[in-house]
């Protein structure tokens, strides 16, 4: 495999550790992350994005639940929700293209997760990023109108 695979399977393996509360324990996630085989020289790298995602995840699962209404994210197994997580986070940044992050997520899906996990992980991203694709673009703050103080 993969550094970037390896990252990316060590980030949803720490947010899996997250979600269950040990966000602020970094010597356990450190000590999962090893006893799941992350190599421990990618084992910053692979904390530093689960914390990105994990940072974004409100974001993230305001429009993941718009897109799985029969299985809402509280209900997904943890490694699927951290999976859909990490992805959309990436979607959302631009750190990678769409396609990669729904094929990376579909195959730790298809590694961690139960057999109809890649194809559910594979639809939400899909619809994700066609969400994404129509959104309008953020407007810059510089590029607001000023406030009429002419009251």
């Amino acid at each position: 495999m993969n550094d970037l695979h390896e990252i990316r399977r060590g980030a949803m393996l720490a947010l899996c550790q997250f979600d269950a509360g040990r966000d602020d324990d970094p010597e356990s996630v450190r000590g999962g992350l090893l006893a799941g085989d992350v190599p421990e020289r990618l084992i910053e790298d692979a904390t530093a994005l689960a914390h990105d995602a994990w940072n974004g995840r409100a974001e993230s699962d305001a429009l993941i639940a718009t897109l799985s209404t029969d299985w809402p994210i509280h209900r997904q197994p943890c490694v699927d929700r951290g999976v859909l997580r990490l992805a959309a986070w990436e979607m959302r940044s631009g750190r990678v293209s769409a396609a990669i992050a729904i094929d990376e997520a579909v195959e730790l899906a298809r590694e961690f997760s139960t057999e109809q996990s890649p194809k559910f992980v594979n639809g939400v991203l899909d619809a994700y990023r066609q969400a994404l694709e129509n959104a309008p673009p953020p407007i810059e703050p510089d590029t607001l109108p000023a406030p009429d103080h002419t009251d």
